[in-house]
């Protein structure tokens, strides 16, 4: 009995897990035919194309592509009613347009089925003047009809001084002052191609469409997949190696020195479009340059990570930090760029004297990454510890510095780092011990900044509070980190100076019902027969459960580029708001709250020009109220100046005939200015002084705590 209950109950679990698991099965079929084809001029160019542009189609925001929307867009059901829009729209709104608008509209609205593709290729080395070609597809079914349809539209092109000739094998050309075009049509395979110059002739133009073969190394394709691998979306690209020779000619001489000093004059290539690729619709911009100019200043990044996440992450977010060396070569840019005279020396010495550590230590103790990420016990950050025992040396030197408590626990057999240390340094501390016992200053002085974290693989896990490191330590991380964002988030990092992914909950499913509510306004604009409920579920396409969004700069020794990635269209963003909450906050904190801490340790260390100005004061009231004129009250003089001690805030001061003024350090308050300071006038009633007046090109919001106001 209790072996047939066992059978029973693992028998009814798997029926039950079958039953639950339905709404994630795809139950419609592909359409047998999409309602967009690939562009087919892109595989065919020439090695000496210097420009290409691929222009969309009309319906190209309603055709399935190989991304998360591929099934809810390539249907039978879906197909058909666009096609039933297509039809209204073609019957009631273009065939009112006057010609020759009508016939321009229907051609490349109702016949074009691939992207319009634009590419210019020289005709020989050093002429300035490329070839255009243009090429598409179009559904006539015989050279007969293109080429009645084509004769229609260019009927009164005589008039205008244009003789075009049309022949029956789907070839013809265009003669024109100034300029020749010819053109040809496949009815077998739909191809559009014509070819147009100026100042050539139809023997040049005709051998530039030979030259149209197979030639899958072409220099653009590597851009090309990066960015659009489906051939149907927006792409451009440009052979900046091969025109800058003729750019050069062209550009005044302070113009081309700008763009050498830049760099610019190196670039190989560039591209930018949106398409899909991998799996993910991406907006991207990319740049084929070597490593010089502006791109020393951006250092080439190669991202390697092992962290494990519990259960399957939602989101991440990365930053490669740089190495020393690439530190140096930065600091040394940017000191060049600004024709400064900063030693980098100068700098480690001062990050010596105030950590006991110099930059190269610093910069080798962590990363190269610092990357944050949450998955079903918590938000965490991480990066790799590459120095165990300067990092211990580091904690130590903060116990000891900043009244720190460090200590260990064990949970599970991995031990949790708790480290706390005072908010504010000791000699900021010291300057707030006249204060009110409520005042802000006093009270943010008793708050503690606290650390716990663990070490696994070699990695430092960080959490705000130590709860999730504790569960984190029950539950065993088991999903690569790196994996998920790879396959499942579609961005290779390898080579990303910032990143950031997330997964959004229902975002196909909502983007879908979405995409169904614009379905019905185009329908009732171009008054279709439309039949929404023909359209299949959200459940009969088994969407993700989570759909991607995310973002990246990547930075390697070739490409420089910048990307979006969307699990369907851009319109990903408007139903992501919540996913994008966590990464979005890292930002906001980022901006806010840094800047905020900034300004207030800066303000603590104001208390110490204060304490020096009122000092400074109380001595020229006090040899005044003694006798001594006004000419007399000078730096150094009596008493004026004695037992004054200078610190790392205050770059000197001067007393002269009572004026006090304080300069500070410009490295702090700079605000733009060379020399900072706070000077105070004695106000003066019958030759006594009765208050000081304050003058100060301090930023506004720090004269208050020195002057008063």
């Amino acid at each position: 009995m209790k072996r047939f209950l066992g059978v029973f109950m693992v028998a009814s679990s798997l029926l039950f897990m079958s039953a639950c698991s339905e709404d994630k099965q795809q139950t419609v079929k592909p359409a047998s035919k999409p309602l967009v084809q690939a562009a087919w001029l892109q595989a065919s160019l020439p090695d000496s194309t210097v420009a290409y542009v691929r222009v969309p189609t009309a319906w190209f925001l309603f055709t399935g592509q190989d991304n998360g929307f591929k099934l809810a867009q390539n249907n039978e059901a879906h197909n058909q009613q666009v096609q039933a829009i297509q039809t209204a729209l073609n019957q009631n709104i273009l065939s009112h347009l006057e010609a020759p608008s009508d016939a321009v509209a229907k051609l490349f609205v109702e016949h074009m089925t691939s992207p319009l593709e634009v590419a210019f290729i020289q005709e020989s080395a050093g002429k300035p003047m490329p070839i255009m070609v243009y090429a598409t597809r179009f559904d006539f079914a015989d050279n007969k009809s293109f080429n009645d349809t084509l004769v229609s539209l260019t009927s009164d092109l005589k008039a205008q001084g244009i003789n075009h000739t049309a022949n029956d094998d789907g070839t013809g050309s265009f003669a024109m002052p100034g300029a020749m075009a010819r053109y040809h049509y496949d009815a077998n395979t739909q191809q559009f191609v014509m070819a147009t110059g100026f100042a050539t002739s139809f023997t040049v133009l005709s051998n530039v469409m030979d030259s149209l073969k197979d030639n899958s190394k072409h220099a653009m394709h590597d851009i090309q997949n990066r960015i659009d691998s489906s051939g149907k979306g927006l792409f451009a690209w440009v052979n900046t190696k091969q025109i800058m020779p003729m750019l050069s000619m062209s550009l005044p001489p302070q113009q081309l020195n700008e763009l050498k000093a830049l760099g610019l004059d190196q670039m190989n290539a560039a591209g930018f479009g949106y398409g899909v690729s991998d799996g993910k619709t991406r907006l991207t911009m990319l740049v084929d340059m070597p490593k010089v100019g502006i791109r020393d200043f951006i250092p080439a990044v190669n991202n390697d990570f092992d962290i494990k996440t519990v259960g399957t992450p939602r989101t991440m977010a990365m930053i490669s930090i740089p190495t020393y060396e690439e530190l140096v070569r930065l600091f040394n840019s940017i000191n060049k760029a600004k024709d400064g005279s900063a030693s980098l020396e100068e700098l480690n010495q001062q990050v010596v004297e105030k950590l006991g550590f110099d930059l190269e230590q610093l910069a080798s103790v962590f990363g190269p990454e610092l990357i944050y990420f949450r998955d079903d016990v918590g938000s965490f950050t991480a990066t790799k510890v590459n120095d165990p025992e300067l990092m211990q040396q580091m904690i130590d030197s903060v116990i000891k510095n900043a009244e720190g408590n460090y200590q260990v626990a064990k949970h599970q057999g991995k031990e949790i780092h708790a480290l706390s240390f005072k908010a504010m340094a000791k000699e900021d501390l010291a300057e707030l011990s006249s204060a009110t016992p409520l005042s802000f200053e006093k009270t943010f002085s008793k708050l503690n900044t606290r650390l716990y974290w663990t070490i696994e693989n070699g990695y430092l896990i960080y959490s705000s509070v130590p709860q999730p490191l504790i569960e984190r330590s029950k539950r065993r991380p088991t999903t690569s980190l790196a994996k998920w964002v790879n396959d499942t988030q579609g961005q290779d990092v390898s080579h990303s100076i910032f990143s950031a992914t997330t997964s959004v909950r229902d975002l196909s499913r909502n983007s879908y019902h979405y995409y169904l509510e614009a379905l019905l306004m185009v329908a009732d604009i171009t008054e279709a027969d439309f039949d929404i409920m023909a359209l299949p579920t959200a459940d009969q396409m088994g969407f993700s459960e989570y759909g991607a969004v995310g973002f990246k700069l990547d930075s390697s020794d070739k490409y420089l580029g910048v990307e979006f990635t969307f699990e369907q269209s851009a319109s990903d963003i408007l139903f992501a708001g919540g996913g994008m909450q966590a990464v979005a906050v890292t930002g906001v904190l980022a901006a806010v709250a840094i800047p905020a801490y900034q300004d207030y340790t800066k303000r603590a260390k104001l208390a110490q020009a204060t304490v020096t100005a009122n000092t400074l004061k109380s001595q020229v009231a006090y040899a005044q109220a003694m006798g001594e004129s006004f000419e007399e009250l000078d730096l150094g003089k009596h008493g004026i100046g004695a037992e004054l001690t200078t610190t790392e805030v205050i770059e000197y001061v001067d007393v002269n005939d009572g004026v006090v003024t304080v300069y500070l350090d410009p490295a702090t308050f700079g605000n733009g200015y060379s020399e900072v300071y706070a000077k105070f006038e004695p106000i003066i009633e019958e030759k006594v002084i009765v208050g000081w007046s304050c003058t100060s090109n301090l930023d506004f919001k720090f004269r208050e705590r020195v002057c008063g106001f």
